[in-house]
């Protein structure tokens, strides 16, 4: 079922953060809303602080100052295993996954996040796997064993475990082949499509204003640079974002 995007709440705001490691600051005073259903592309070059930001709204680096609220609730001071059962999932960059465990070892680690109770584990499995049914035919090889698309395709899944509402994926296309990116893609359209909000960090534009993104925001020097529907803008505008400073 396709859920209606112009809903009134934003189920992730990110209010004027700023992002440092040790004394310096890599991102300065950024903001954001993620809604229900849509797709929110963040993207500028190596080092213009996308990473950075994505790792302050999940709690992995401590915010300078501003504040994030998801669903409704100021989790700014919660640690990020702490916002997982509250409804946010992240899939960091690197195909992230336990190179010696199963594939079902994996996800079921992704499970234990508390939005699932483990008498659902069974059949929030058979989900997973019918979403990815790679990972069916395969739960039981050791994630070492798969090809980089079908490592990437685990890493969502194990963010995805969880029932998350609100997702957030850094460069979900690095390193896969063609086939493997549009398999991902279209992953997570279906899961905007279904109501979930999504943050993408991501180096192909053409492809983010292809139809995956509903909102594009260029960081650049860690400042937000360009703000706008995808569908108002063209591959030059992003490039002017991101050279403008």
């Amino acid at each position: 079922m396709t859920v209606d995007k112009h809903v009134d709440a934003p189920e992730l705001e990110v209010d004027s953060v700023s992002v440092a490691y040790g004394d310096l600051v890599a991102v300065w005073d950024a903001s954001l809303e993620l809604r229900a259903g849509s797709i929110t592309a963040l993207v500028g070059r190596n080092g213009a602080g996308k990473t950075t930001l994505i790792s302050g709204v999940c709690g992995l680096l401590p915010l300078r100052s501003g504040s994030v609220r998801l669903l409704g609730e100021d989790v700014t001071e919660v640690p990020p295993w702490g916002r997982v059962p509250r409804g946010m999932s992240a899939v960091q960059e690197g195909k992230r996954v336990f190179r010696d465990l199963t594939v079902r070892e994996n996800l079921l680690l992704g499970l234990r996040g508390n939005r699932v109770k483990r008498a659902q584990f069974d059949s929030a499995l058979a989900e997973l796997y019918d979403r990815f049914p790679i990972l069916g035919e395969r739960r039981d090889q050791r994630a070492a064993d798969l090809s980089g698309g079908q490592q990437q395709m685990l890493a969502i899944g194990t963010a995805l475990a969880s029932r998350p509402k609100v997702l957030l994926v850094d460069e979900p296309s690095s390193g896969l082949a063609p086939v493997f990116v549009d398999v991902v893609f279209e992953c997570l359209e279906r899961l905007r499509d279904e109501g979930m909000a999504i943050l993408l960090v991501e180096q192909l534009v053409e492809e983010v204003l292809g139809g995956i993104a509903d909102e594009v925001i260029v960081l650049e020097r860690g400042r937000v640079t360009l703000r706008d529907a995808a569908a108002n803008l063209s591959v030059d505008d992003v490039a002017r974002g991101i050279y403008s400073s």
